[in-house]
């Protein structure tokens, strides 16, 4: 398993689940910071959230990577696997019919995974999946199985050992524990959870819900943060730009990176966009 290399700066990405229309807003917010995403939306969401629609999906596509969420935003490992599948396949097709291209990552919902809902995953023709093990600062060593170092949300301490324990202890990650917990300010643990990477392993990767943003009010919390963040002059990239290649992969899809009206790309993906137009 190949990976890429980002030698230097710290690297961040960040990454958005669940296709809610406040994803607009987030996208005006990540614009005037520099800030790369991945969002990743569901078809539509059997929790009766709203979704975004296939115009809007489309305009981020512009300046943002796109990603799978299911069909119905429902965790996989719940599910038959014929279901699971038919779950995957049928999100990945919607996207590509209003992209015009293929769609490489997927999330999976509420990070449930294990060996079938991966497999079922590389199955349906994507190139890596996210999922939410978190405390991480270096790059995914399988493609579908993509860990993430913080959630933008106020978690009580609790909630980051727990995931700390179920992920597997290590010293790096407890390193990054210690910094999780520390403090008051979400901004102010995330900053330094950053700064813990760009001394250790060089890459960030926040996640997130922009539907939470919305409910607990963390606009300026995350507005703050993106700010103080630009302090380490850090690489921004989308998450295929971190996702590990795998051997089949096509040669044009490696390691390539190509500059298309100022748009980097990996392939036919964005991994670093010029501004949005309009976005609102």
């Amino acid at each position: 398993m190949k990976q890429r290399h980002f030698p230097g700066r710290l690297t961040v990405t960040t990454s958005w689940d669940d296709g809610h229309p406040s994803d607009i807003r987030l996208a005006t917010l990540l614009q005037k910071h520099g800030v790369q995403g991945t969002f990743y939306v569901p078809t539509r969401n059997a929790e009766r959230r709203p979704v975004l629609t296939g115009r809007q999906i489309a305009e981020l596509a512009q300046h943002y990577e796109i990603g799978g969420h299911t069909r119905d935003h429902l965790p996989l490992t719940s599910l038959p696997g014929a279901t699971a599948y038919l779950q995957i396949l049928s999100n990945k097709m919607y996207l590509e019919d209003i992209l015009g291209r293929s769609v490489a990552g997927f999330a999976y919902v509420r990070g449930a995974n294990n060996r079938l809902t991966r497999n079922l995953v590389k199955r349906a023709g994507y190139r890596y999946a996210r999922g939410i093990r978190s405390l991480t600062s270096h790059l995914a060593l399988q493609p579908f199985a993509m860990p993430v170092t913080a959630q933008f949300y106020p978690h009580q301490r609790l909630t980051y050992l727990k995931n700390y324990i179920s992920g597997g202890p290590s010293l790096p990650r407890t390193r990054l524990l210690y910094f999780a917990v520390s403090g008051q300010r979400l901004s102010s643990r995330c900053v330094a959870l950053a700064e813990a990477c760009a001394r250790s392993g060089r890459h960030f990767h926040l996640w997130g819900h922009s539907w939470e943003l919305e409910d607990h009010n963390l606009w300026n919390e995350l507005d703050d943060f993106f700010h103080r963040l630009s302090d380490l002059q850090p690489n921004y990239v989308t998450n295929v730009a971190l996702a590990p290649l795998s051997a089949d992969e096509n040669i044009n899809y490696r390691r390539r990176a190509i500059d298309v009206a100022g748009v980097e790309c990996v392939g036919d993906l964005p991994i670093a966009a010029p501004p949005m137009g309009g976005a609102s």
